[in-house]
C-alpha cells in the first residue's frame, strides 16, 4: 500500500506543477482583456450595464480558468483581480460574482456534478451563494 501511495504522489507532483504554471499563465494572459473590455470604476459598477460587464468578465475568466486547470487559490486570486478592476472590493459577498462564476462553469461545459463540486468548494455551504452560482449556470446561453 505504501508503494502505491508513493507512486501516486510521484505521478501527481509533475501534473500539479504543470497545472499551477498553466493556471498562472492563463491568469496573466486573460487579465489584460479585462482592462479594456469593462467599465472599471466603482461608479460605473453601480449601473446595470456595469454589473453585467462585471459578471461577463467573471464568466469569461472562470471559463478560461476551468479549461486550463489549476488550483483554488490561484482561481480566487484571479477573481479578486477581476473584481478589483471593476471596483468590487468584497467579491466574496457579491451575488454578481457567483452568478458570473456559474455562467463561466456552464460556458466551460461543466456537468451538473462538476458544478456541485465547484459550489461546495467556493461557497462553504452558503445556500445563497450556491443559489447564485446555480442561477448563473442555468441562465447562461451561448451567443
Amino acid at each position: 500500500m505504501r508503494r502505491i501511495v508513493l507512486l501516486v504522489g510521484a505521478l501527481w507532483l509533475p501534473v500539479a506543477t504543470g497545472c499551477l504554471s498553466s493556471s498562472e499563465s492563463i491568469s496573466k494572459s486573460i487579465s489584460s482583456p479585462f482592462e479594456w473590455s469593462s467599465a472599471s470604476s466603482a461608479s460605473s459598477r453601480s449601473s446595470s450595464r456595469g454589473r453585467e460587464s462585471y459578471r461577463d468578465d467573471v464568466r469569461d475568466y472562470t471559463a478560461a480558468y476551468v479549461q486550463s486547470g489549476g488550483d483554488y487559490t490561484t482561481f480566487t486570486r484571479g477573481v479578486s483581480s477581476v473584481a478589483a478592476k471593476h471596483g468590487v472590493s468584497d467579491w466574496e459577498s457579491d451575488d454578481d460574482t457567483y452568478e458570473g462564476i456559474g455562467a463561466g462553469l456552464r460556458k466551460a461545459n461543466q456537468t451538473p456534478a462538476q458544478l456541485s463540486v465547484w459550489q461546495q468548494n467556493l461557497t462553504g455551504g452558503d445556500a445563497h451563494k450556491t443559489a447564485a452560482i446555480q442561477d448563473g449556470y442555468d441562465s447562461y446561453k451561448p451567443r
